[in-house]
């Protein structure tokens, strides 16, 4: 249950809004603005991530669950909450607004250095240029079906590499385990340490991703070290990533822009 003081004071900050910060709000939401131009990249970033000649037949997957009281969290993270403050009122009166709360960790979500690295990067500090990259999708289904300890590894890479070629340069590399957060919830497949070193000094990879709540494993944290202490940044709980193909897509990450984030939920997509 939500605290009743909480709960009137975003009633009583929804009064106080203003009529011309409402219509700038309900402005965004009704035009549709995509993750893309809120994480700063712009749509013509979109336009060139089709492949040549292709526009028309351009297919943008979505990579986000949407988030809700029910979707599960990582265990001891508060739960998601809406709260109605106002509602449309007859003859569209009024305007329609929540108060949210959420961990930052919730959902579709960027991890930031700073999650893990005491020094590391905040997730209003990403660099752009970085939220925009070359997708690897890398599957360890078969292997992970029955064993929620299962890893990516080297030689699961080298084999990747030698039916799709090299893991390009600035690429997000996405884990596929097939668990899905709700399958797995914290105990489920993840990354070996090893292989996210190797990606980051030898694949030069700006970002890893997986399907399942976390990169590591359930009592480990490996992975989060090596990504997120070269300065990259992670991407956990990713949707469809069975719907994409292995390798030839563009990933956005929509991050959110919080000030001193540690990370948050985001936005992604693929172009196809």
């Amino acid at each position: 249950m939500c605290d009743e003081k909480i709960v009137q004071h975003a009633h009583d900050e929804a009064r106080r809004m203003s009529r011309r910060k409402a219509l700038r709000v309900a402005a965004g939401v009704t035009t549709g603005v995509s993750a893309a131009v809120a994480a700063g990249v712009g749509m013509s970033a979109l336009a060139q991530a089709a492949p040549a000649g292709a526009e028309g037949n351009r297919r943008i997957v979505d990579l986000t669950h949407t988030l809700s009281p029910s979707f599960p969290l990582w265990p001891g993270e508060p739960p998601a909450l809406t709260v109605p403050t106002s509602r449309v009122g007859p003859g569209n009166s009024g305007y329609s607004t929540n108060y949210l709360s959420f961990p930052e960790h919730a959902g579709t979500h960027v991890d930031a250095p700073s999650h893990k690295i005491g020094n590391g990067i905040t997730v209003d500090r990403i660099d752009p240029a970085d939220l925009m990259a070359p997708l690897v999708v890398i599957s360890i289904a078969s292997k992970a079906r029955g064993n929620p300890r299962a890893t990516l590894t080297e030689r699961d890479v080298a084999e990747w590499e030698k039916r799709h070629g090299q893991i390009p340069r600035g690429a997000l590399v996405a884990l596929y385990t097939g668990w899905q957060p709700r399958t797995g919830g914290a105990h489920a497949a993840a990354y070996s340490p090893g292989v996210v070193e190797m990606l980051v000094a030898e694949r030069r990879v700006v970002a890893i991703g997986t399907d399942t709540l976390s990169i590591d494993l359930f009592d480990e944290s490996g992975a989060h070290t090596a990504i997120l202490g070269s300065g990259r940044y992670a991407v956990e709980a990713m949707a469809n990533l069975d719907a994409v193909p292995q390798t030839g897509a563009t990933v956005i990450v929509g991050a959110p822009k919080f000030a001193g984030g540690t990370g948050g939920p985001a936005r992604v997509l693929a172009v196809v």
